[in-house]
């Protein structure tokens, strides 16, 4: 299995298609975003050179199969409209599945993302796994402040608390989702759930990460926000506006369904909904490094792409790796 990471503006799904030709593969999209049916544009899940053929739990894209979009649909603004959640644990059961068939197609599976999350508990397992959202208890907490929240889940759990980063503890989604887990106790149940599947250990795949220096990637991403404004985004926020999609889910998004959202809701200007959204992007690639860190046990090897011979490198450890066929360790 190969598995590849990085953040923003790396070109990680570019780079994953093109080995998947190289080594008869099919990719496994690991971003939170990308699950979403109608969220096209915006979260990039293709380039708009590409050649697309869209399916029913997969899409082909420049002849490649990618599993991972439009899983769920987005929430409508209507009361008791269809709203489907999507968690860490339904992504590691849908990748789990993922990689058994593709493996048992004899193609190699390439997990790619940048989502960390999600891929640091593909690998190795997280606590919150089996734990289902409980709707009503959020539906309380999302009244409440991130700072009412945070000091909540000191009081219910202070380890979790002390261990998150200062970006999740100003996140309200996130917070709920840990006040959540802490209310939910059931320590027992998930050590069970997580005794029935196995960790996938690094010797059976291969884990790439691309990076480059901040301001590097900086340029790029700024690139990257004008060519989608000039390609569309813009009239895909409005549509899924106009077919009555929630507008403080959209905003609760982030990054770009935020900041395009409260334009078009006449909340700010277009120039500073692109202002306020480029300097977003920018921090959300800050954080997204942070998990290179926590990706160190996993044996990752970074490639810095602003380097002009990386992709010789790259290259040249593919072809010396063992390590690119999934070995199944889950049943």
């Amino acid at each position: 299995m190969l598995v590849i990471y990085g953040p923003t503006a790396t070109g990680k799904t570019d780079l994953a298609i093109k080995l998947a030709k190289k080594y008869q593969g099919e990719l496994i999209s690991a971003d939170s975003r990308q699950v979403y049916k109608q969220l096209d544009i915006a979260t990039g899940k293709v380039s708009f050179t590409s050649k697309v053929e869209r399916h029913e739990g997969y899409w082909i894209v420049d002849g490649v199969k990618i599993h991972g979009f439009d899983l769920v649909e987005p929430p409508g603004c209507e009361p008791g409209s269809k709203y489907e959640t999507f968690s860490a644990a339904d992504f590691v059961k849908f990748a789990d599945t993922a990689l058994i068939r593709i493996s048992a197609a004899n193609k190699l599976p390439i997990v790619v993302g940048g989502t960390g999350f999600y891929i640091k508990v593909l690998l190795d397992g997280l606590e919150s796994i089996g734990i289902a959202p409980d709707l009503k208890l959020r539906s309380q907490l999302e009244k409440l402040l991130a700072l009412t929240l945070f000091r909540k889940l000191i009081k219910i759990n202070p380890s979790r608390a002390n261990s998150m980063n200062e970006s999740d503890r100003a996140n309200p989604r996130r917070l709920i989702r840990a006040v959540e887990i802490a209310i939910h106790d059931t320590k027992q149940e998930t050590k069970n759930i997580l005794s029935s599947r196995q960790t996938i250990e690094p010797s059976n795949y291969l884990f790439i990460g691309l990076t480059a220096p901040n301001d590097f990637l900086y340029l790029k991403a700024n690139s990257w926000v004008m060519t989608r404004l000039e390609n569309g985004m813009i009239e895909e926020v409005r549509n899924l506006i106009e077919n009555n999609i929630n507008t403080n889910w959209l905003e609760q998004l982030g990054l770009e369904y935020r900041w395009i959202t409260r334009y078009l809701t006449g909340k700010i200007e277009k120039s500073t909904a692109v202002d306020r959204l480029k300097g977003d992007i920018h921090s959300f690639i800050r954080r997204q490094k942070t998990y290179f860190k926590q990706f160190e046990k996993n044996k990752i090897e970074i490639f810095d792409i602003s380097q002009k011979n990386w992709q010789i490198k790259l290259e040249k450890r593919l072809r010396e790796s063992s390590k690119l066929i999934y070995t199944a360790k889950n049943g």
